[in-house]
């Protein structure tokens, strides 16, 4: 049996946690292009390999996917599993969705017995918030690693982040409301950080729009929590509206590394490929976030 590996998840804590919107409702252009990549494969069985607090796992399970969801911070599952217990009926009348505490680093072992799947996601700009500080980003590449084993020959890996090739070349990220319905940040900033001998970070502050009116942290109805983010906070009133100030430390890698380190995993001639925003065609400086799609060769 191989080594636990623990990494830190700034995501496991609760506080932290009901500040995200837990399941606040993806874009439409998302969500159609989600399912584009899945049923033009013909894909049925999904790992959500950065599942949180379900949201992309439960818009999966109503379209009539086989969803496992897993993450490795416990208190994001704990908030997944509330709406699943709310959405049961469905769950036994659409698809099946299992949820596990999963560490990318221990993939396969975390999740010995579900087998391959069609395709396996880590979206929401989830794995740039693995802090790696070998040189040669081998967190990363054992990631991509595990990420390849769980999918069957010709399944699909979905994966993004956010666009750090203008932030290197502008100093500024780009503020585009790319995956969900209700855009909830006002302005974005960010502070490159370089140490000697260590990958870049950068620190990206968010001025988030929230609802200041007395959020107890309770689901509603429909299993979703009101709008919300944070790892380190500061709330201000601005023209009447609640900004809360979060930070969030990013690994800083630009697309083309990226690409190439999954293309070193998944081989040199593999089926790939790099979307901006949802586009083939999108321009680098308009960009918030990559997508990269790659296949599994058969």
């Amino acid at each position: 049996m191989s080594e636990k590996v623990n990494v830190s998840n700034a995501c496991d804590d609760q506080d932290v946690v009901r500040r995200f919107g837990v399941l606040a409702e993806r874009s439409n252009g998302y969500k159609q292009w989600l399912l584009d990549q899945l049923r033009s494969r013909g894909c049925k069985r999904v790992l959500d390999a950065a599942c949180g607090t379900g949201g992309d796992a439960l818009f999966l399970l109503k379209n009539g996917f086989h969803v496992v969801g897993s993450d490795s911070a416990e208190a994001m599952l704990c908030q997944a599993r509330q709406a699943k217990k709310s959405q049961q009926k469905l769950c036994e009348a659409v698809g099946k969705w299992e949820i596990k505490n999963a560490n990318w680093l221990t993939l396969k072992e975390d999740l010995g017995g579900y087998g391959e799947f069609d395709a396996v996601l880590c979206m929401g700009n989830s794995m740039i918030n693995l802090i790696d500080t070998s040189l040669d980003l081998e967190l990363y590449k054992k990631s991509f690693e595990n990420f390849k084993s769980m999918l069957k020959p010709g399944g699909i890996l979905l994966i993004d982040h956010r666009n750090m090739d203008v932030v290197y070349e502008t100093g500024k990220p780009v503020n585009k409301n790319v995956y969900f319905k209700v855009d909830t940040i006002n302005k974005i900033s960010s502070k490159l950080v370089q140490y000697p001998g260590k990958p870049d970070t950068v620190d990206i502050t968010f001025d988030m729009i929230v609802d200041g009116g007395g959020d107890d942290g309770k689901q509603n109805e429909n299993g979703e929590l009101p709008n919300g983010s944070g790892v380190h906070t500061n709330d201000v009133m601005v023209h009447d509206k609640n900004i809360e100030k979060v930070t969030i430390p990013l690994q800083a890698i630009r697309a083309e590394a990226f690409a190439s380190m999954l293309a070193g995993v998944f081989g040199e001639d593999c089926e790939r490929a790099l979307y901006g925003d949802l586009s083939l065609d999108a321009s680098i400086h308009d960009t918030a976030y990559f997508q990269h799609v790659i296949t599994k060769r058969k």
